[in-house]
């Protein structure tokens, strides 16, 4: 497996990735252009990591957006980063989540004090996250929306 940032080229595949993390197993997965989608997708000064094989196959992807309003601020009142990421069904297990998380992480120290994440309580993604250093910071948006946070 490798990680690179995203291209240009990638976008499809981003917005494939973002359908996927706006739904739970068993659930249909939104068209492309449902409210909740186009929300979570990286803008032009988001950061996108990408995981690759060596065939270029993609297969998972994170990023980052500000979303509005934002989950959580910092001390100073700005919003922080929000988390967002899908992998494969079948490459899922293989610690690519892992590797996403921690890569866009690293990115995210670069310029925040913390990544963020607004996840449903039945999303088996909960244990990466926690395993990965999110803590609860507080209610997140939907009925079951949990807000995470990691400090970096």
């Amino acid at each position: 497996m490798n990680l690179r940032l995203a291209q240009a080229k990638d976008r499809a595949f981003v917005i494939q990735m973002a359908r996927m993390a706006c739904t739970l197993r068993g659930r249909p997965v939104p068209s492309a252009d449902a409210p909740a989608v186009v929300a979570l997708l990286p803008g032009a000064a988001d950061v996108t990591v990408i995981a690759v094989d060596d065939d270029g196959e993609l297969f998972g992807a994170a990023w980052w957006h500000i979303h509005d309003p934002p989950l959580i601020v910092d001390a100073d009142d700005e919003a922080l980063p929000e988390l967002a990421m899908a992998v494969v069904e079948h490459r899922r297990r293989e610690g690519i989540g892992t590797a996403l998380v921690e890569a866009l992480a690293r990115q995210a120290a670069q310029r925040y004090d913390a990544l963020t994440l607004n996840v449903h309580l039945r999303n088996p993604a909960v244990d990466l996250y926690v395993q990965t250093g999110f803590r609860v910071a507080g209610a997140g948006r939907g009925w079951y929306g949990v807000a995470l946070r990691r400090s970096l």
